[in-house]
């Protein structure tokens, strides 16, 4: 029997942290509002008697509303992060930012570096455990619709060395099975067979369902045919084994965003995990030397996917590794990246592209403000599919949020040299009090404009008036 969701919103993420997500939002400074209608102008060659009836009969156009899934819940259990009433302004920039640790700062920073990575490091019997569940689905897969073909893969922290003990499990399906990828009846099939919370989140950019494996005590996210995130997988992985620092500054730095809650690009309005590991391999990538090279742009085997994407990267390990001449320690390379993206980059003018191993400019790239991927804050290049951008799941207010967090970060590991104060829980303020901060303000109301005079020939003039009050008081109720 399927145990009832709880009654509180849980401090994690809902929807998955590794896919990319671009929820249902819209660009900065554009407000929602009807458009007045002209009095006239929608009539076109119907009378005014005929334009009103209409409009106040039953429209056969407007689209049925779909069946509702009994397992689309994510939005009664999941919470925007940053609060609408910090603003959505650029930070100004500080002067008289720390360059470098002293010698004693940088001795203990690495030391408790290393004993939190020591902690995060998954033990063989998680990785057995996710091995378990990959068999488990395969399973209930061949039993609930036998005679169908199915692969069950891990992707994400699971399958690119990023994982800790209590990671939730990514898993993609692939099959050929079309109305799978709809996740409803995988959802249902899923509950059916004794898994617990399940989620179904149909309306994501990539479709998931979230359940909760009571056997195993794992919870995961999966989605159907979204080969793409296998390939981003291979690509992380490739770049984590290039360099020996690279892995526990990813999982130090991951485990900060999941402290702080900023790793949720659904429903928190943050952003993925995905796209901080983006930001952390171009943090890399443009070191002086650099610690990581660019491996689409290095020699390499050309690969198309199934959507014809260009899904090619260098990954030979025999002749990646060992090459950086770069000596940072992992403290430098920690308090160096909170800098970078704290104070440093100029990010009205910047993309950051690991595809190209280096930052563009908005104009180079083609994302200046009157373009559809220049409206955000934060542009981060899809390293694959390269006209999307990874920023786009943050608003202005959640972007100024999210630079604040990594002020926050660096000023504790820069001038404290303190992971643990930098890496503290994020906790919410009372909900009673304070929720109301977390909802969108309503637009501007739009000013009305003048009425039009009474008219004065045979009653024409107040026809015309009426037929006017009618569109702007719909309008005005949109």
């Amino acid at each position: 029997m399927q145990l009832p969701l709880s009654s509180r919103p849980p401090l994690v993420a809902q929807l998955s942290n590794s896919v990319p997500n671009t929820p249902h939002q819209y660009a900065r400074d554009f407000t929602r509002r009807s458009r007045t209608p002209s009095p006239t102008g929608a009539l076109g060659s119907h009378s005014p008697r005929s334009v009103v009836s209409e409009a106040n009969g039953y429209l056969s156009s407007l689209p049925r509303s779909r069946p509702v899934c009994k397992y689309e819940t994510s939005s009664a259990f999941s919470r925007r992060r940053i609060p609408y009433n910090i603003g959505d302004e650029l930070l100004l920039k500080e002067k008289g930012v720390k360059r470098s640790l002293d010698e004693e700062e940088e001795r203990r920073l690495e030391n408790d570096m290393a004993d939190l990575f020591r902690k995060l490091e998954p033990s063989k019997e998680s990785e057995q455990r996710r091995q378990r569940l990959v068999e488990k689905l395969e399973e209930i897969l061949h039993r609930e619709w036998p005679g169908n073909e199915f692969k069950v893969h891990v992707f994400g922290s699971s399958g690119n060395l990023l994982c800790t003990s209590d990671s939730d499990v990514d898993i993609c399906i692939q099959t050929s099975m079309k109305k799978l990828e709809t996740m409803h009846i995988l959802a249902e099939a899923l509950a059916n067979n004794g898994m617990q919370k399940v989620i179904c989140v149909a309306s994501a950019k990539v479709p998931i369902v979230k359940i909760w494996d009571p056997e195993l005590n794992l919870a995961c996210d999966m989605n159907v045919n979204n080969t793409l995130a296998l390939e981003n997988t291979r690509m992380i992985k490739t770049y984590v084994q290039i360099d020996k620092r690279v892995r526990p500054l990813t999982m130090i730095i991951k485990y900060w965003t999941k402290q702080r809650i900023l790793n949720d690009a659904g429903i928190g309005g943050t952003l993925s995990s995905y796209s901080w590991i983006c930001m952390i391999i171009n943090f890399l990538q443009t070191r002086n030397p650099p610690v990581l090279p660019t491996l689409h742009q290095s020699p390499h085997k050309e690969a198309v996917s199934n959507d014809g994407t260009d899904s090619g990267f260098a990954d030979d390990l025999a002749e990646l590794q060992d090459k950086s001449s770069n000596e940072e320690s992992l403290a430098e390379l920690l308090v160096g990246f909170y800098r970078k993206y704290a104070h440093e980059l100029d990010y009205e003018r910047s993309v950051i592209s690991v595809r190209q191993g280096r930052v563009l400019t908005r104009k180079e790239k083609g994302w200046d403000g009157a373009s559809k991927e220049g409206q955000w804050r934060l542009c981060i290049e899809e390293p694959f599919n390269t006209s999307r951008n990874l920023g786009n799941s943050a608003d202005s207010t959640a972007f100024r949020g999210i630079h604040l967090e990594l002020r926050r970060a660096f000023d504790f590991l820069a001038n404290k040299a303190d992971l643990d104060g930098c890496c503290v829980a994020f906790k919410f303020p009372v909900e009673e009090k304070s929720s109301h901060i977390f909802r969108k303000p309503a637009p501007k109301a739009a000013l009305q404009p003048q009425l039009p005079s009474q008219g004065t020939r045979g009653g024409r003039g107040g026809m015309a008036r009426r037929i006017w009050m009618h569109f702007a008081n719909r309008s005005t109720c949109s």
